[in-house]
Parts: C-alpha cells; structure tokens; sequence
C-alpha cells in the first residue's frame, strides 16, 4: 500500500507536523510512503490546514483513497475565513474520517455530518520516556506550562494566576516556561510582580531536548480548552510527569481515561499505528 501524507504548509513545528513524523514511523516497516499524490493508493489528509481544498479534488477526481483525520475545529480567523469550509468539503470527500477523541467526534461530527473511527495519538517513547537525560531543576518542585503558538485556548493566564497562588503558599517552587509569547510579556518579567522564580525557554524544536525538560519537571500544567486530544499532553504523560488538570475539557478527559492504569504503552506508536492501519486496510 502507498500512503501520500499530504502537507502544501510552510511550517515544520505544529500538531499536524509532529503527528506526520509519528505515522510515518509507526507505520514505516508496513506500508510505502511516496512523495507524489500521483503514486499513491491512498489520499491522507494530517489536517484540513495542511493542504489545499484543490489538491484533494484532483486526487479525488483521479480515483484516489481520501483519509482524513480531524483534530479541532480550524479557525476562520487564522486562515482567511476558509477553515471551516475548508474542513467540510474534505470531510464530505473522505472515504474515511478519524476523530482524535470522544469528545472530537461528538464536538464536531454534527457539523461534518459523517461518522468515523476515534484513534487518540501516540507519541515517539523512543524519545518521551522516563528515563533519560533530563534538565537540572533549579528549585524543589518544577511546574511547567508549554505551548507551541500564541492559541488563547491555551490559556496561559490560568497557569500564570495558579503559579502565583502556589509560589506564596511555597517560596521553593519554580516555574519553565516553554514556547511563543509576546516580546512585552518577556521584557517585563511574564506581569509576575512579587520575584517568582521562573525559567523561560522559549520555542523548543527539538523533540529530546522537550523531552529532557519534560523528565526535569514535576507537574505539568494542562489549561488547555477544548483541545482535541493533545500531543503535548500524551509526551508529558509518556516521560513519567504527573499532570495537573486546571481544565479538562476536550480530549483531555479520553487521554486520562486511557492512563488510570498507568499503561504508558497504550501511548506508543505501535498501538497507535495498528489502529491506523485497520482503518486504513479497511477502505472499500
């Protein structure tokens, strides 16, 4: 089988991006991965964002397979007010669509009107394990917090309000801060005003190097809204952190379902691969 893994985006950091890494290697030993839409069997869209309304009609138009797996809701206001449209034309030109979670399907199958398979993902445990190298803590207990952009669903200011609140109960506490934030928020010292300790990190590309930090912390903290079922949460959980829910809202319910027996390997590649692989092999 040949899998076309479609992606006309610019960018080489993201959700879409770190899921095409994993399905590539998850299924590397199984399936063919080609370069050209032309030679493959089957159509798989990572993210409505990633590709062009266009190009799936070609392929569509010449007899290809389309999979298409939907993560959250694309936004009209990120991407010229065709994200939706975008993701429902694809949806309706799928021969299979994947939800990342419960909550995924339930939130968005009304809009898209077609049912589909619910597969949660996987991240690399050959990279985000419990052992390995990790950041040297510069306090008794490290809180993290990481986001890649500047999503105001990440809601960064409850992790910024909590960690106030725990630092004056706690002066041996610190903060790493990890990804995009504002040049003002950085200058002046992220608004905290009583000397909280805290280390920024800004965006970090390299997959081992947030694994390192990630086995350096102790607590995660998840304040995520409505986040479809998020990568960052499955590394955090896959390197032995524990989490702190400030919100579980989204997928993040499904992903602490799937760890109450702390089977790490459920978040592993080759569960996820298997379960991509049975859609896929399933297309008529």
């Amino acid at each position: 089988m040949k899998i076309y893994l479609a992606n006309e985006s610019s960018q080489n950091l993201g959700g879409g991006w770190t899921f095409m890494r994993n399905l590539s290697k998850a299924l590397a030993d199984k399936v063919e991965f080609v370069n050209t839409w032309e030679a493959c069997d089957v159509f798989f869209i990572s993210g409505a964002t990633m590709v062009t309304r266009e190009l799936v009609e070609q392929a569509k138009k010449a007899g290809k397979k389309i999979v298409l797996r939907v993560d959250n809701i694309p936004r009209n206001s990120r991407n010229r007010n065709t994200g939706t449209s975008r993701l429902f034309d694809m949806a309706q030109m799928a021969d299979e669509v994947i939800y990342q979670s419960e909550w995924c399907k339930d939130y968005l199958r009304p809009f898209l009107r077609r049912d589909g398979e619910i597969i949660i993902n996987g991240c690399d445990q050959d990279i985000f394990k419990p052992k390995g190298v990790s950041e040297a803590k510069d306090a008794d207990k490290v809180y993290m917090y990481s986001r890649y952009n500047r999503d105001e669903t990440k809601h960064w200011e409850v992790a910024w309000y909590d960690y106030q609140m725990k630092w004056r109960e706690d002066r041996n506490i610190s903060l790493w801060i990890v990804g995009q934030f504002s040049p003002e928020q950085v200058e002046y010292n992220f608004d905290f005003y009583l000397g909280e300790r805290y280390k920024f990190y800004g965006v970090v590309a390299e997959q081992e190097r947030m694994a390192e930090l990630y086995r350096g912390a102790d607590v995660f903290m998840y304040t995520y809204y409505n986040d479809a079922c998020s990568n960052t949460l499955v590394e955090v959980i896959s390197c032995g952190m524990d989490v702190e829910y400030e919100n579980e809202t989204g997928g993040a319910k499904d992903i602490r379902v799937a760890n109450a027996n702390n089977d790490i390997d459920y978040f592993g590649l080759e569960r996820m691969g298997e379960d991509y692989l049975k859609v896929i092999e399933g297309i008529k």
